[in-house]
C-alpha cells in the first residue's frame, strides 16, 4: 500500500457488498477476539445474556461459582435460542422455551422432558472460547486465535492508569447506524473531519498536531492535546474537577483514542473514559454500543456524569451523521477513491491490514 498522502481508500464495493461483509465476518469477526462488553453487566449467579457476534448467537453465563462461561446460544436440541439476543435474564438454570431442555449453569444437560436421549451422546451446550481483559469480556468463536494478552499487547500498559479494570459503568446508550461498520472504524481513527464536523469538539480539544502511538499488539492509536481552555471532553470544558491519580502530567491534558480491532473504541480522558463496541449488522448497517466509564469513588460520590454524556452523545450523534452521508454518496454510484490525507495516518495503517 502507497504510503499517506498518495494511498487511496477502498472501492465501493468493500462498503456496500453483502459477499464482502460475509467474507469479513469470517476472516476479522469469527476467527478472532471480540468484545462482548463489560464483564461486571452480568453481576450475580444465573444471570445470562443472549449477545451477537457478527450473526453469531453467544450465549454468556455466570454460574454458581461466579465464572463467567461461554456457549452458542442454541439449544442442543433444536437449536432454539436460549437467551434472546440483546436480553438478560436471571434464572437458576439454562432454559429452552422451545421444547422446556434444561441445562444446568456449567452448560451440562439436565433434562430433556419426555424424553430419553441416546446412550452417550454428547448434548451439553457447545463452549465459545472466552477471556477477560480490564473488565472486559471477550470470544473467539474460532477457537484458535492467539492469546488475548497478545492481541492486547502494550494497550494493558497504556491504559493502566486510567484503571479500567476497577471502573463502573454509570450511563449506555445503543445506536443503530445506517453504514458499513469500516467507515465507523476509519472516522474514529481520524481528526481531519474534526474542525468541519466537531464544533463543540474542536473548541475543547486540538485537532491538529496529535501523535499516534507506537503500538505492539493488534492495537491503533494516537492523542490530541486539550486546548489550555478545557479541563475535559465536556461541552463547556469543565468537568468534575479531578483527573486520574496515575496520570503523568501529558496524559493529563490529553484525549487517548484506542482501537483494538475489529469493532471496539476506548477514549481515554483526564476523568474518564468512553467506549464504543460496534456489531456489524448488514453491509450498510452497524449497531453500536456506547458506555461511560467513572472511577468508583466518583461513583460513589454520586457526581453526575452528565459533562461527560452530554458531550459524546452530541459528537456520537455527529459521527454518525457523517458516516450515514459517506455511505449514502458510497452507494449512489460512480465513486472512485480519493487520496488519504496525511492526517489519515491511522485510518491507513488499519486499511492496511484488510
Amino acid at each position: 500500500m502507497q504510503p499517506p498522502g498518495r494511498a487511496r481508500g477502498l472501492p465501493a464495493e468493500a462498503y456496500t457488498s453483502d459477499r464482502v461483509l460475509a467474507w469479513e465476518r469470517e476472516r476479522f469477526w469469527r476467527r478472532g477476539w471480540v468484545c462482548l462488553g463489560r464483564a461486571d453487566r452480568l453481576a450475580g449467579p444465573g444471570e445470562q445474556a443472549g449477545l451477537d457476534v457478527a450473526g453469531a448467537g453467544v450465549l454468556v453465563v455466570r454460574d454458581a461459582s461466579g465464572q463467567l462461561r461461554a456457549f452458542r446460544n442454541a439449544c442442543r436440541h433444536r437449536g432454539h435460542e436460549l437467551v434472546e439476543r440483546g436480553c438478560t435474564v436471571r434464572r437458576p438454570t439454562v432454559w429452552c422455551a422451545y421444547h422446556a431442555w434444561v441445562y444446568r449453569l456449567d452448560g451440562t444437560l439436565r433434562h430433556a422432558p419426555r424424553f430419553d436421549p441416546p446412550p452417550g451422546a454428547d448434548l451439553d451446550l457447545l463452549p465459545v472460547r472466552s477471556a477477560q481483559w480490564a473488565g472486559w469480556l471477550f470470544a473467539d468463536l474460532s477457537g484458535d486465535a492467539p492469546p488475548l494478552a497478545d492481541v492486547v499487547g502494550d494497550l494493558d500498559a497504556a491504559l493502566a492508569p486510567y484503571r479500567p479494570g476497577e471502573l463502573r459503568v454509570v450511563a449506555t446508550e445503543g445506536y443503530d447506524v445506517a453504514a458499513n461498520w469500516k467507515l465507523l472504524v476509519e472516522n474514529y481513527l481520524e481528526c481531519y473531519h474534526c474542525p468541519s464536523t466537531h464544533p463543540e469538539l474542536s473548541r475543547v480539544q486540538r485537532t491538529e498536531g496529535g501523535e499516534s502511538f507506537a503500538a505492539t499488539g493488534g492495537w491503533l492509536g494516537g492523542q490530541l492535546d486539550l486546548r489550555n481552555s478545557a479541563a475535559t471532553m465536556s461541552l463547556d470544558g469543565t468537568g468534575p474537577g479531578s483527573v486520574f491519580p496515575g496520570l503523568d502530567p501529558d496524559a493529563a491534558r490529553q484525549v487517548r483514542y484506542h482501537l483494538l480491532p475489529p469493532g471496539l473504541f476506548v477514549t481515554a480522558t483526564p476523568d474518564h473514559l468512553v467506549t464504543h463496541r460496534l456489531v456489524p449488522v448488514a453491509a450498510d448497517r452497524t449497531r453500536v454500543e456506547c458506555e461511560w466509564l467513572l472511577p468508583a469513588e466518583l461513583v460513589a460520590a454520586r457526581i453526575d456524569p452528565g459533562w461527560a454524556v452530554d458531550f459524546w452523545h452530541t459528537t456520537n450523534r455527529q459521527d454518525w451523521a457523517a458516516c450515514e452521508s459517506v455511505q449514502r454518496g458510497i452507494s449512489g454510484g460512480g465513486y472512485r477513491p480519493g487520496p488519504l490525507a496525511p492526517q489519515e495516518d491511522l485510518l491507513h495503517a488499519f486499511l492496511g491490514r484488510l
